[in-house]
């Protein structure tokens, strides 16, 4: 699309508006939508809103969902290991934690292996959580499904995985 008009659907695929009431009639994309990085951000921008909206009642984001399937799946495990994880500074990622743990949905306690960390677990209310949110994030996940042929999902996870890691090294 290349250089291409897109009459007025803005690059998310959103009515792009510049006044209230006066929408664009055409908007010029460029090279952008021929970016793999572009259509990745706008993509992950979709799906976020989507289970955003989804979620809004249970009260949980989807970066907290992500951190309870982790604690489901490693009981114990500190929050120096999932920040390295996730790639976040232990700061952030602790006022993700406190924010959980004051919502009884985690559990913190000194691991008994090593004094200087906290053992993250969930606790009963955040497995009656986890498993409403991953009931949502699962009929999101058939949407995506919905619009892919037979076999474009495991090659569509095996591409991005490949280009996660092209800038892991």
């Amino acid at each position: 699309m290349s250089g291409k008009r897109a009459a007025t659907r803005g690059a998310a695929g959103t009515n792009t508006k510049n006044e209230p009431g006066q929408e664009f009639t055409e908007i010029k994309f460029g090279r952008l939508p021929g970016y793999i990085g572009y259509q990745v951000r706008q993509t992950q921008s979709a799906v976020f809103r989507d289970i955003s909206r989804a979620l809004k009642d249970i009260g949980v984001t989807p970066g907290e969902f992500s951190l309870l399937a982790m604690l489901e799946t490693n009981p114990g495990v500190n929050s120096v290991t999932l920040a390295k994880i996730y790639q976040l500074d232990k700061a952030t990622l602790s006022l993700a934690i406190k924010s959980l743990v004051r919502r009884g949905i985690i559990r913190s306690t000194r691991s008994a292996d090593d004094r200087r960390y906290y053992s993250l677990t969930l606790t009963p209310a955040g497995r009656i959580v986890l498993r409403r949110v991953t009931r949502r994030i699962e009929r999101q996940e058939r949407t995506m499904d919905a619009v892919l042929g037979p076999g474009e999902r495991q090659c569509l996870l095996d591409l991005l995985q490949r280009i996660s890691r092209a800038f892991d090294r």
